[in-house]
Protein backbone atom coordinates (compact mmCIF):
# COMPACT_ATOMS: atom_id res chain seq x y z
CA UNK A 1 0.00 0.00 0.00
CA UNK A 2 2.85 2.38 1.00
CA UNK A 3 6.44 2.87 2.03
CA UNK A 4 8.19 5.17 4.60
CA UNK A 5 10.34 7.30 1.73
CA UNK A 6 11.72 9.80 4.74
CA UNK A 7 12.04 10.79 8.05
CA UNK A 8 12.14 15.01 9.06
CA UNK A 9 12.11 16.24 12.83
CA UNK A 10 12.44 19.51 13.78
CA UNK A 11 13.99 20.95 16.74
CA UNK A 12 10.59 20.64 18.77
CA UNK A 13 10.29 16.92 18.26
CA UNK A 14 7.29 17.38 15.51
CA UNK A 15 8.06 14.48 12.66
CA UNK A 16 7.13 14.39 9.35
CA UNK A 17 6.78 11.19 7.53
CA UNK A 18 6.67 11.23 3.54
CA UNK A 19 4.79 7.92 2.31
CA UNK A 20 5.28 6.57 -1.01
CA UNK A 21 2.73 4.83 -2.23
CA UNK A 22 3.03 1.42 -4.12
CA UNK A 23 0.65 1.79 -6.75
CA UNK A 24 1.78 5.24 -8.57
CA UNK A 25 5.00 6.21 -6.35
CA UNK A 26 2.99 9.36 -5.66
CA UNK A 27 3.49 10.56 -1.76
CA UNK A 28 1.86 11.99 0.86
CA UNK A 29 2.83 13.42 4.13
CA UNK A 30 2.29 12.54 7.42
CA UNK A 31 2.79 14.63 10.79
CA UNK A 32 3.67 13.33 14.13
CA UNK A 33 3.02 16.53 16.84
CA UNK A 34 4.45 15.66 20.27
CA UNK A 35 2.79 16.77 23.34
CA UNK A 36 5.60 16.71 26.07
CA UNK A 37 4.39 19.34 28.36
CA UNK A 38 1.56 17.01 29.29
CA UNK A 39 1.29 15.18 32.71
CA UNK A 40 1.41 12.16 30.31
CA UNK A 41 3.36 13.00 26.96
CA UNK A 42 1.27 11.77 23.95
CA UNK A 43 0.79 13.16 20.25
CA UNK A 44 -1.15 14.02 17.59
CA UNK A 45 -0.97 12.43 13.97
CA UNK A 46 -2.23 14.90 11.40
CA UNK A 47 -3.44 12.46 8.47
CA UNK A 48 -3.44 13.07 4.68
CA UNK A 49 -6.89 11.99 2.66
CA UNK A 50 -5.82 13.02 -0.72
CA UNK A 51 -2.48 13.55 -2.66
CA UNK A 52 -2.28 17.35 -3.59
CA UNK A 53 -5.80 19.01 -3.24
CA UNK A 54 -8.46 20.62 -5.47
CA UNK A 55 -9.64 23.30 -3.28
CA UNK A 56 -6.74 25.66 -4.26
CA UNK A 57 -6.39 27.88 -0.86
CA UNK A 58 -3.97 30.66 -1.43
CA UNK A 59 -1.95 29.87 1.57
CA UNK A 60 -1.73 26.21 0.86
CA UNK A 61 1.25 24.72 -0.72
CA UNK A 62 -0.79 21.37 -0.96
CA UNK A 63 -3.48 23.61 -2.84
CA UNK A 64 -1.00 24.69 -5.25
CA UNK A 65 -0.46 21.09 -6.36
CA UNK A 66 -4.04 20.79 -7.67
CA UNK A 67 -5.39 17.06 -6.61
CA UNK A 68 -3.34 14.10 -8.01
CA UNK A 69 -5.77 11.59 -6.42
CA UNK A 70 -7.53 10.80 -3.60
CA UNK A 71 -6.13 7.87 -1.55
CA UNK A 72 -7.91 4.96 -0.34
CA UNK A 73 -9.12 4.02 3.24
CA UNK A 74 -6.01 1.64 3.19
CA UNK A 75 -3.45 3.86 2.32
CA UNK A 76 -5.28 6.18 4.76
CA UNK A 77 -4.78 3.90 7.72
CA UNK A 78 -0.97 2.86 6.72
CA UNK A 79 -0.58 6.65 7.66
CA UNK A 80 -1.19 5.69 11.57
CA UNK A 81 0.50 2.21 10.98
CA UNK A 82 3.50 3.77 10.10
CA UNK A 83 3.32 6.77 12.33
CA UNK A 84 2.41 4.49 15.64
CA UNK A 85 5.69 2.25 14.26
CA UNK A 86 8.08 5.50 14.38
CA UNK A 87 6.77 6.70 17.88
CA UNK A 88 7.63 3.24 19.43
CA UNK A 89 10.99 2.83 17.61
CA UNK A 90 11.90 6.52 17.86
CA UNK A 91 11.12 6.91 21.40
CA UNK A 92 8.33 9.67 20.52
CA UNK A 93 4.98 9.79 22.71
CA UNK A 94 2.44 7.30 21.42
CA UNK A 95 -0.53 8.92 18.74
CA UNK A 96 -3.59 9.48 21.03
CA UNK A 97 -5.16 12.07 18.58
CA UNK A 98 -5.96 12.29 15.04
CA UNK A 99 -6.92 15.08 12.77
CA UNK A 100 -7.72 15.03 9.08
CA UNK A 101 -5.78 18.06 8.42
CA UNK A 102 -2.97 17.13 6.13
CA UNK A 103 -2.82 16.86 2.39
CA UNK A 104 -6.24 17.28 1.10
CA UNK A 105 -10.14 17.76 1.18
CA UNK A 106 -11.56 15.38 3.38
CA UNK A 107 -15.39 16.05 2.10
CA UNK A 108 -13.61 15.32 -1.88
CA UNK A 109 -12.97 11.97 -0.59
CA UNK A 110 -15.61 11.46 2.04
CA UNK A 111 -16.07 7.40 1.71
CA UNK A 112 -12.85 6.97 2.33
CA UNK A 113 -12.25 9.16 5.24
CA UNK A 114 -15.91 7.78 6.87
CA UNK A 115 -14.63 3.91 6.42
CA UNK A 116 -10.84 5.37 8.29
CA UNK A 117 -12.69 6.89 11.26
CA UNK A 118 -14.89 4.03 11.50
CA UNK A 119 -11.50 1.38 11.61
CA UNK A 120 -10.26 3.73 14.45
CA UNK A 121 -13.50 4.48 16.87
CA UNK A 122 -13.97 0.49 16.29
CA UNK A 123 -12.64 -1.30 19.46
CA UNK A 124 -12.20 -4.83 17.97
CA UNK A 125 -9.15 -2.63 15.83
CA UNK A 126 -7.78 1.24 16.78
CA UNK A 127 -9.68 1.48 20.01
CA UNK A 128 -9.46 4.78 19.50
CA UNK A 129 -12.38 7.65 21.61
CA UNK A 130 -14.35 9.40 19.51
CA UNK A 131 -13.49 12.82 20.95
CA UNK A 132 -9.84 12.07 19.76
CA UNK A 133 -10.67 12.00 16.16
CA UNK A 134 -11.20 15.28 14.62
CA UNK A 135 -12.32 15.81 10.51
CA UNK A 136 -11.56 19.23 9.32
CA UNK A 137 -13.29 20.20 6.17
CA UNK A 138 -13.38 23.63 4.28
CA UNK A 139 -16.94 22.33 3.32
CA UNK A 140 -16.80 22.56 -0.42
CA UNK A 141 -20.56 21.99 -0.15
CA UNK A 142 -23.09 21.90 2.04
CA UNK A 143 -23.81 18.04 1.66
CA UNK A 144 -20.20 17.54 3.27
CA UNK A 145 -21.19 17.99 6.72
CA UNK A 146 -23.97 15.60 6.20
CA UNK A 147 -21.47 12.96 4.97
CA UNK A 148 -18.69 13.96 7.27
CA UNK A 149 -21.12 14.04 9.91
CA UNK A 150 -21.89 10.20 9.81
CA UNK A 151 -18.26 9.23 11.00
CA UNK A 152 -17.75 8.40 14.25
CA UNK A 153 -15.37 11.72 14.59
CA UNK A 154 -15.16 15.07 15.93
CA UNK A 155 -16.27 17.77 12.91
CA UNK A 156 -14.77 21.12 12.33
CA UNK A 157 -15.04 23.50 9.42
CA UNK A 158 -12.30 25.25 8.66
CA UNK A 159 -14.00 29.09 7.77
CA UNK A 160 -10.80 30.99 6.95
CA UNK A 161 -12.98 34.24 6.95
CA UNK A 162 -16.55 34.57 7.95
CA UNK A 163 -17.09 37.35 5.00
CA UNK A 164 -18.27 35.58 1.93
CA UNK A 165 -16.07 38.20 -0.10
CA UNK A 166 -12.59 37.44 1.52
CA UNK A 167 -13.39 33.87 2.05
CA UNK A 168 -13.91 33.12 -1.84
CA UNK A 169 -10.34 35.38 -2.41
CA UNK A 170 -8.86 32.48 0.92
CA UNK A 171 -10.76 29.54 -1.20
CA UNK A 172 -11.13 30.39 -4.71
CA UNK A 173 -13.06 27.17 -5.30
CA UNK A 174 -16.06 28.16 -2.94
CA UNK A 175 -19.06 27.99 -4.60
CA UNK A 176 -21.95 28.77 -1.42
CA UNK A 177 -22.43 31.40 0.85
CA UNK A 178 -21.50 31.02 4.42
CA UNK A 179 -24.94 31.31 5.41
CA UNK A 180 -25.87 28.65 3.34
CA UNK A 181 -22.57 26.29 4.78
CA UNK A 182 -23.43 26.96 8.11
CA UNK A 183 -27.25 26.12 7.91
CA UNK A 184 -25.99 22.92 6.42
CA UNK A 185 -23.25 22.58 9.29
CA UNK A 186 -25.80 23.17 12.18
CA UNK A 187 -28.30 19.92 10.38
CA UNK A 188 -25.37 17.65 10.15
CA UNK A 189 -25.04 18.17 14.18
CA UNK A 190 -27.99 17.84 15.00
CA UNK A 191 -28.34 14.83 13.09
CA UNK A 192 -25.42 13.44 15.15
CA UNK A 193 -26.17 11.13 17.85
CA UNK A 194 -25.71 13.18 21.50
Amino acid sequence: IGRLSHISTSSDGTTKLLIRMVSDGLEVETVIIPWYDREKPRSTLCVSSQVGCAQGCTFCATGRMGRLRSLSSDEILAQVWYARKVCRVMGIPSVDNIVFMGMGEPADNADAVVIVAEALADRQRYEMAQSRITISTVAPNPEAFATLGKAPAALAWSVHASQDALRKKLVPTTKYTMEDLRLAFVEALKARSK
